[in-house]
């Protein structure tokens, strides 16, 4: 039995994988909110991992029109982040029809300290749409400081960022 999570409502419920094979893709109804959705095989087994390995932290996009709840890990250096399309070369490519959303959208900087922390850039890469952190847009080449839960949008999308436990002072402009 595989555990689904609603991308609406977050309720949890259950189904036998035991019963498809070499399906793309699996429609589901929530029991609890009714909502309509549908995953692949390989998206319900990531939905299954009980922890996600994130030393450096990770970031959710949350469901919207176009898609559902993704989790992705980051990691040192430049996080590129963009719409999932066939030949783009991205590190977090993001499953979701959302036309606003470029290939290249943003990118999220980690940069390990000598002390163990990391800090933590935004910027636009730049997009057509721009990059919005704390509802306010980034400006050309401004780079801005992340802090743990910040709210960016892309696009219609929008991405919760989940920084490791660490002072208001770990999180400085390079």
């Amino acid at each position: 039995m595989r555990h689904i999570i609603c991308p609406k409502c977050e309720h949890k419920f259950s189904f036998d994988e035991t019963r498809y094979h070499q399906v793309t893709s699996i429609s589901f109804a929530c029991p609890a909110c009714r909502k309509h959705f549908s995953l692949t095989l390989d998206e319900i087994e990531e939905m299954n991992r009980e922890d996600i390995d994130a030393p450096y932290g990770y970031i959710t996009v949350l469901e919207n029109q176009f898609g559902y709840r993704q989790t992705f890990a980051l990691q040192p250096g430049d996080n590129i982040i963009g719409r999932h399309s066939p030949g783009s070369v991205v590190n977090i490519s993001i499953q979701s029809g959302d036309m606003s959303m470029d290939r290249r959208h943003c990118i999220i900087n980690v940069k390990p300290q000598p002390d163990g922390t990391a800090r933590y850039t935004l910027r636009d890469n730049p997009s057509l749409t721009g990059t919005f952190l704390r509802s306010e847009i980034l400006n050309d080449r401004e780079r801005a400081i992340l802090k743990h839960e910040d709210v960016v949008t892309i696009g219609a999308t929008t991405f919760i960022v989940y920084l490791p436990e660490a002072e208001e002072d770990d999180y400085l402009l390079e």
